[in-house]
């Protein structure tokens, strides 16, 4: 049974090292939650495809991808929605290209990349994305399930 929508939030929040290895436990963890707090397959699965597509562009794009610095990912489950933070170190393409890009605009057809936060855009309820005062980045994401838990 789900908590009422007044009861306390729950938190996930963790910082990985900046590798590509990490991304899929983090993602397993968070379904895991969202399923006990009585989220539908569809809707956890989707979230899990939104905070891997965010998480990863984190790694890749957010940082130098060697494992030597620090993502931190922030998740909270308040009643019918979850709000995911995924802050990134600046230090890989930097927070200017994660702003340059319209994501409501879809990567060209042949393209083999670019379409994660294109998706996310399209799949989330709201996507922020911010140029931290650290220098590093920051995207958010808030999601409301289809289902409603």
């Amino acid at each position: 049974m789900p908590p009422p929508s007044d009861a306390r939030p729950v938190s996930l929040v963790v910082e990985i090292p900046s590798s590509l290895d990490f991304v899929g436990p983090v993602r397993r963890v968070l379904e895991g939650l969202l399923a006990s707090h009585g989220w539908g397959e569809e809707d956890v699965a989707d979230v899990g495809l939104v905070a891997t597509e965010v998480l990863q562009n984190a790694v890749e794009h957010g940082s130098r991808n060697d494992g030597a610095e620090a993502v931190r990912v922030a998740c909270t489950v308040k009643g019918t929605e979850i709000l995911i933070d995924v802050d990134d170190p600046g230090s890989g393409k930097g927070p200017q290209s994660l702003l340059a890009r319209d994501v409501t605009v879809p990567p060209p057809v042949d393209s083999s990349r670019g379409r994660g936060l294109y998706l996310v855009h399209r799949m989330a309820h709201e996507l922020h994305r911010e140029h931290r005062v650290d220098g590093g980045g920051r995207v958010r994401v808030r999601f409301r399930p289809a289902e409603g838990p």
